[in-house]
């Protein structure tokens, strides 16, 4: 099921259209929030670390293409009381660390859905899961993509089953790049 979920058409025709056509999984995850459990802290997805943020010149990424995009599959619905994911709406136009979380949490809305609905956003977007106030857990499944030139987060090919990359369909080993050439030079 993960395999087809990584390559399902809408993802690869949003990828290839947002990060062209040889955009890669940066990430592949689950997400869950259980009950009672507190959120995250408000963050972008790329850059993926606060310390990796250009801090000499952070107007640097206000011109940038996207360089990412995050998909979220419900596995559970979303909702307010849940930990339903918060996002700070047009926050990936020039995008900051939220490092200002009262900021954040005074502009950010909280996303609900169903389970079986996909949430997009761009990596850039300011956002956290937040605090599971009911008494069931919240659950998504993450695929971050990116462009090929972009380093990914995990290395997917090397996690991989090889099984898995011996029955893959052109799509999966393109997002998986396993036919990347690089790094060129090898010890």
């Amino acid at each position: 099921i993960f395999e087809k979920l990584a390559q399902h058409p809408s993802i690869l025709n949003i990828s290839n259209i947002v990060l062209g056509e040889r955009s890669q999984i940066s990430s592949f995850a689950a997400n869950t929030v259980l009950p009672g459990q507190g959120g995250q802290l408000p963050h972008l997805d790329y850059p993926y670390y606060r310390l990796f943020y250009p801090s000499s010149n952070p107007h640097i990424m206000d011109s940038a293409p996207p360089l990412s995009v995050q998909f979220v599959t419900l596995v559970t619905d979303f909702h307010m009381g849940n930990g339903g994911t918060a996002i700070r709406p047009n926050s990936h136009k020039q995008p900051r660390y939220p490092d200002d979380k009262d900021e954040f949490y005074k502009n950010a809305i909280q996303m609900e859905g169903k389970a079986g609905d996909v949430v997009v956003f761009a990596g850039a977007l300011q956002h956290c899961a937040m605090p599971n106030k009911s008494k069931g857990l919240r659950a998504g499944i993450l695929q971050h993509m990116a462009p090929v030139y972009i380093k990914p987060f995990e290395a997917m090919a090397e996690y991989v089953r090889e099984d898995v990359k011996e029955r893959a369909t052109p799509d999966m080993r393109r997002i998986l790049a396993l036919e990347h050439p690089y790094p060129v030079l090898k010890k």
